[in-house]
């Protein structure tokens, strides 16, 4: 009885995913980055600073999308509406690899496929719809590895990753730490860390080439300098003009991030970023990473006061910010979507306390650790500006950690029953 409404839910949420790509439809959003990610992954001859600076497996991604689909909005929502299913279902096999119950899979499932801030996404060019089905992917050849213990499972493991590292720089750590404690783990070291150096040298290799050619930098998961200098730089908004050839050929850029003039505790609290100003840079693609330093090296020196309130404006627009631009409120389940925020924060704590009670009776320590990774990277190092769409990957992993949890207990409660229920023998 419980599958069959499991699977009814499913059935339903499913449904409406496909409903909210053909409603909304991305073809319909080419505009900020959604535009500019359509337009340079249509454009693969494309050699300006920003196809540089984006990591490259969307750029693919789209550039595929946009061949097969001749650019057809009804092809496009055919294809999207693939790939938003395929997300919570890769999702669920990761599930059944890390859970003992498949109900319990099951229900990951459903949640995963209902969750608002993983289906209105879709109806945009964005890159977390390509990375949380990647990722998804990456934890369930992950956890099979740990199952196998093979030389084969581990490069697959390690190729997988490495695609979803090159669509989102978040993945990246997050696969460091997963291989590196697999490698650990496990015998035949040799034979995969040879294995996985080919694979990444034959892959990065060329990428390094690439953005060597583009701005003399090598960097073939993309040149994050750009939002490292955003971020640290403490301004409300960034100018950047870039040049190459001598100054023959230059591009001026303007960004502010949507999270700047958000109130993300409305309307409990009017809080707003302290971020304020314009900050402008020059870089000579030509010359390296030479006016990148320069750059750096303008900024407001670092000390505790300014650590201290550029890591808690970041986690607080990383915790409870709405998900841009899939929040929009115009929209009932972009409503629903703003709205949902609100259950991060609580369920993160309640979710730690739980898996801290339990610690001795759940062994899995590598999901933990991959939480303890996102949130390190992508909340506490100076990196990036944070937005509430940064959350995404962390609220599959937290829902994954809830529901081993749940499943854990659940488990422990029947053989407990069945425990006290055994006969004794005299």
């Amino acid at each position: 009885m419980l599958r069959a409404v499991l699977l009814s839910l499913l059935l339903l949420a499913c449904g409406y995913r496909v409903w909210l790509i053909v409603q909304y439809n991305p073809m319909d959003h080419l505009w900020s980055d959604p535009g500019r990610h359509w337009s340079i992954g249509t454009r693969p001859l494309d050699t300006t600073p920003m196809s540089a600076i984006d990591p490259i497996g969307y750029q693919i991604y789209i550039g595929i999308l946009a061949k097969i689909t001749v650019k057809q909005a009804l092809l496009v929502a055919w294809w999207t509406a693939l790939l938003s299913l395929a997300g919570p279902w890769l999702w669920y096999r990761f599930l059944r690899e890390l859970l003992p119950d498949r109900d319990w899979a099951l229900a990951g499932w459903v949640v995963l496929a209902a969750l608002p801030s993983w289906s209105v996404i879709y109806g945009y060019f964005m890159q977390e719809t390509l990375m949380l089905p990647l990722l998804g992917l990456a934890l369930k050849a992950t956890w099979r590895c740990r199952r196998k213990a093979d030389t084969a499972s581990f490069v697959v493991a390690v190729a997988i990753w490495l695609a979803a590292g090159l669509t989102r720089g978040i993945c990246l750590p997050l696969a460091a730490v997963a291989m590196t404690w697999l490698w650990f783990a496990q015998d035949g070291k040799l034979p995969k860390a040879a294995a996985s150096a080919v694979l990444l040298l034959a892959i990065l290799g060329p990428l390094a080439g690439r953005s060597w050619t583009l701005a003399r930098l090598i960097s073939p998961h993309g040149i994050g300098q750009m939002v490292h200098l955003y971020h640290q730089s403490g301004a409300r908004s960034i100018e950047i003009e870039f040049s190459r050839r001598g100054g023959t050929d230059r591009w001026r850029y303007g960004f502010t991030s949507p999270a700047a003039d958000e109130a993300p505790l409305a309307p409990l609290s009017a809080w707003r970023s302290r971020r304020e100003g314009t900050v402008r840079f020059a870089i000579d693609l030509d010359a390296g990473r030479r006016d990148w330093q320069a750059a750096a090296a303008r900024l407001p020196p670092w000390d505790a006061s300014r650590l201290a309130w550029l890591t808690g404006d970041n986690l607080m627009r990383l915790f409870f910010g709405g998900s841009w631009p899939d929040s929009n409120r115009e929209r009932m389940i972009g409503e629903v979507n703003y709205a949902s925020r609100w259950l991060w924060a609580p369920l993160s704590l309640a979710c730690l306390v739980l898996t801290v009670v339990c610690w001795r009776q759940q062994r899995e320590r590598l999901l933990p650790a991959l939480i303890l990774t996102w949130f390190v990277v992508q909340g506490l190092v100076p990196l990036v500006p944070n937005e509430g769409r940064y959350r995404k990957p962390f609220e599959g992993l937290l829902l994954a950690q809830c529901l081993l949890l749940g499943a854990t207990l659940s488990q422990r409660r029947r053989s407990a029953a069945g425990d006290a229920f055994k006969p004794r023998r005299e």
